[in-house]
């Protein structure tokens, strides 16, 4: 069927080759394709093609040939998928397959070139076992942005089985706040490809397959090979580090409240406390004293003024171990019904005939952390309470609240004498208590209010002139469970 001087040719060729007929039929090999396959020269020829086919794809193969001298066309078989061709000895080999229509002697034929991959293929298998095996998620993306390779710890941490991440775009693993301004930085780095960590100066985030986000910190490595350029992504969640570093934050935040409510009970104790306790000393002298002349009477009096201040230091100490153990409450949130828990703690208040007006707009549900809402709630009603003002035809007591950009917003407004200006710079400190009030206290109520909202990572401030004092905090909004933020 083909003629003596063709053989040369085909002999002559390093790469293993097959001519084939338009009804299957092996027409002509060279040598390296026998050798390839383990047959002997010749010994192919006149056989079906469909002998070097696995069986499983057998029965489908004519169809595909017939497919192909219905549009012949030269182009490589199997783009995208594994092909494999069987030996002699049963042997699968894995094949790269191109394929050239020709016309021997008028009639149509195909021209079959076949290289042997064993060799590359273990070499990515070897890669593959490499990039299995290493600890950090490796993701390779394409230039078109879609995902061409993962590795295990990327399938692990995403939560996707590799056919649901395989041929996608990497905007899947970007959460949707981010992914348009993602299209747009990933065009800018193919433009300017380098070795390089992606997003340096704002942080990043990655999204799980059940929709949670996490920190994520990337290194990008750009890749050109012979079918073109891609990227490597190394990515690693971050999501210790940035609760150990919140962690660390946090107590270097209340170190540095302790180390201010130590200055001030330091200057407490030389200020506040050394006066009391110069007087019980004295007042102890005169005992000592009025014992010797016998004149007890005066000794239970001058005893009694000495309890008196006793009591006033134990209630001192009390109060500002009641600060320093509010570092200790844990950070437990909860959904809270805030008109309820409103209702109940102005119950709990001795009122004195002070209305309550409620105007609840924020967000439902609500999570926060219930002991320390609730004492800061209380001690801002109970103070508004306490600064009545007696002149007011009516004495009324006002909670709002709101939900705006993220966080829950809460003020508490009354129309009472107001706080004087004069201590408007003190009064979140400890053991202030602010002038023209009879009212009992330990001039701690504030200081606790501010350190719970700031614990909570909130802030708080006031205005206050007679007639109309407004507190207002701010909190965070939180869930009930902390969500991963991949």
């Amino acid at each position: 069927m083909v003629r003596k001087q063709h053989k040369l040719e085909f002999d002559a060729c390093p790469t293993p080759i097959i001519l084939v007929t338009q009804e299957g039929v092996i027409a002509q090999t060279n040598r390296r394709l026998d050798e390839l396959f383990g047959y002997t020269v010749g010994e192919l020829v006149g056989q079906q093609v469909e002998a070097l086919v696995p069986a499983e794809s057998r029965e489908g193969h004519p169809d595909l040939r017939r497919a192909f001298f219905h549009v012949p066309t030269t182009r490589r078989m199997g783009t995208g998928r594994d092909l494999h061709g069987v030996r002699k000895d049963g042997e699968m080999i894995p094949v790269e397959i191109g394929l050239d229509p020709i016309h021997v002697e008028g009639e149509p034929m195909v021209l079959v070139s076949v290289l042997d991959i064993r060799e590359r293929k273990h070499s990515e298998e070897m890669i593959r076992r490499a990039l299995n095996a290493a600890s950090s998620a490796m993701i390779q993306v394409g230039s078109e942005g879609k995902i061409e390779l993962v590795n295990t710890a990327a399938l692990q941490m995403f939560g996707y089985d590799k056919e649901e991440m395989l041929g996608q775009s990497i905007e899947l693993l970007v959460p949707q706040q981010f992914r348009r301004k993602h299209s747009v930085y990933r065009t800018s780095y193919h433009n300017n490809r380098e070795t390089r960590r992606m997003g340096i100066g704002r942080d990043l985030y990655g999204i799980h397959k059940n929709g949670s986000e996490f920190p994520v910190e990337i290194g990008l490595t750009p890749i050109d090979g012979s079918d073109g350029q891609s990227t490597m992504a190394t990515i690693n969640d971050i999501s210790d580090r940035k609760s150990k570093e919140l962690s660390l934050a946090q107590k270097s935040e209340q170190l540095e409240r302790l180390n201010v409510e130590l200055l001030q009970f330091a200057y407490s104790a030389s200020h506040d406390l050394k006066a009391p306790l110069a007087s019980i000393a004295g007042l102890l002298s005169y005992c000592m004293m009025d014992l010797n002349s016998g004149d007890y009477s005066e000794v239970g009096a001058n005893l009694e003024k000495c309890k008196a201040l006793a009591d006033r230091l134990a209630t001192r100490i009390e109060a500002m171990l009641t600060l320093a153990k509010s570092d200790d409450i844990a950070q437990s949130f909860e959904r809270l019904n805030i008109s309820q828990q409103v209702e109940a703690v102005w119950k709990s208040l001795e009122t004195q005939g002070v209305q309550l007006g409620c105007n609840y707009e924020h967000d439902i549900p609500f999570h926060t952390v219930p002991v320390r809402f609730l004492a800061i709630v209380e001690n801002l009603m109970s103070n508004a309470i306490k600064f009545r003002d007696p002149e007011q035809k009516e004495q009324v007591v006002t909670v709002m609240t709101k939900t705006e950009n993220k966080m829950f917003h809460m003020s508490i407004h009354d129309n009472g004498v107001g706080i004087p200006a004069e201590h408007h710079d003190k009064i979140f400190h400890v053991f202030q208590r602010i002038a023209n009030t009879n009212e009992p206290g330990s001039g701690l109520g504030l200081a606790l209010v501010k350190k719970n909202v700031l614990i909570m990572g909130g802030t708080i401030t006031f205005t206050s002139e007679p007639g109309n004092t407004v507190f207002s905090f701010s909190l965070p909004l939180q869930q009930s469970k902390q969500r991963r933020r991949i």
